[in-house]
């Protein structure tokens, strides 16, 4: 969504740098120099649901973060 907002407003946007490999021909793209930004992410869902891989997935919640480098928490 952020790369077509780009292309078809002729626009600038802070895209992750894998973003880097989907980039349309007319798109440059430039590094962002010093330490890399990070953003604090949460996780939301309706107390109710009552979805297997959503159990699955909150059972294995540390493990995803402990995986995170330490700086980045």
């Amino acid at each position: 969504m952020g790369m077509s907002l780009i292309v078809s407003a002729r626009g600038v946007g802070l895209l992750p740098a894998y973003a880097q490999n989907f980039l349309f021909s007319s798109v440059t793209s430039r590094p962002l120099k010093g330490i890399a930004p990070t953003v604090d992410l949460v996780l939301g869902y309706r107390k109710s649901n009552q979805s297997p891989i959503l159990k699955l997935f909150l059972s294995r919640l540390g493990e995803l973060v402990a995986r995170v480098p330490k700086k980045a928490h």
